[in-house]
């Protein structure tokens, strides 16, 4: 009876774990129809970079060759807002599982939805993978650096000019060879 209480409580800690990950619908829309389809439903921790795919439902092959692949965000000015990007129909519903990239913004919100060339995500056992990108910033220049001149205004830094064997010292083992390996006459 403990054990199974012991169960009980590990299987209500993943749902409530499960329940609190942010969630997100992964739409296509293919370029002849007038309102997209849900193509994947993604949910995902922020904190451990971890995605799971709850449900992925490949599109049906169509006369177009094309489909957007993305969702609906909100923004400042609009509440409802299309982003995402064009994709070959055969990306989606060919022998290999698609890999789905999510852009995570600041908040770590899914801002955008990509299709990403390589396969080396997590898989999922409902037909897809997904890929999370954080949002890191990069590496920053250095910004209100002085400079230094010399007095008569150049660079402080002059490069020193190599010598003629500084830059062609490669030249002179290759003549060694041609000349040591060079046509020796015949002799009888």
């Amino acid at each position: 009876m403990r054990f199974l209480q012991m169960i009980l409580s590990a299987l209500s800690l993943l749902v409530s774990v499960n329940a609190s990950s942010p969630a997100t619908d992964i739409l296509y829309w293919p370029v002849g129809s007038t309102q997209p389809s849900v193509l994947a439903h993604v949910t995902y921790d922020p904190a451990s970079m971890k995605s799971d795919v709850l449900s992925y439902t490949p599109p049906k092959n169509e006369d177009d060759g094309l489909v957007r692949v993305g969702l609906y965000t909100t923004t400042a000015t609009n509440n409802k807002q299309w982003v995402g990007s064009l994709v070959s129909l055969s990306s989606l519903t060919g022998s290999e599982q698609p890999t789905f990239r999510l852009h995570l913004g600041p908040a770590n919100e899914v801002y955008h939805v990509s299709l990403a060339a390589s396969s080396a995500a997590q898989g999922s056992a409902a037909g897809a993978q997904v890929d999370l990108v954080s949002n890191e910033l990069g590496v920053q220049p250095h910004l209100n650096r002085p400079v230094v001149v010399n007095p008569d205004g150049g660079n402080a830094e002059e490069p020193v000019e190599k010598s003629l064997l500084q830059r062609y010292w490669w030249v002179l083992p290759i003549v060694f060879f041609i000349t040591m390996s060079g046509g020796g006459e015949g002799q009888s």
